[in-house]
């Protein structure tokens, strides 16, 4: 045949790849899932019902070393923090 010669199989047509585009789509859909993945991540972590939230222990535990600091740095005495202690761990 006259035109296969001149086109080329499939194959060759596309540099030996053999359907170059495909693998560019491959490629797209891998990306966009990825995104899909990482958007459902973001989303559950900002969720304050979710098992991935950290929010309340982050700032429970950001209260406590503000209030061991200001022990460490004598802004308060023994017994305000033991009181305050008691009250943050109560809330945990």
């Amino acid at each position: 045949m006259p035109c296969g010669r001149f086109l080329g199989s499939g194959f060759e047509r596309f540099g030996g790849y053999g359907g170059g585009g495909m693998f560019l789509m491959m490629g797209f859909g891998f990306v966009i899932f990825l995104v899909l993945i990482f958007l459902a991540f973001k989303l559950m972590k900002n969720n304050p019902h979710s098992h991935f939230s950290l929010s309340k222990d982050l700032a429970n535990n950001t209260a406590l070393n503000i209030l061991n600091e200001r022990f460490v740095k004598g802004e308060i005495d023994e017994e305000e923090y033991t009181k305050k202690r008691i009250i943050l761990n109560q809330k945990n």
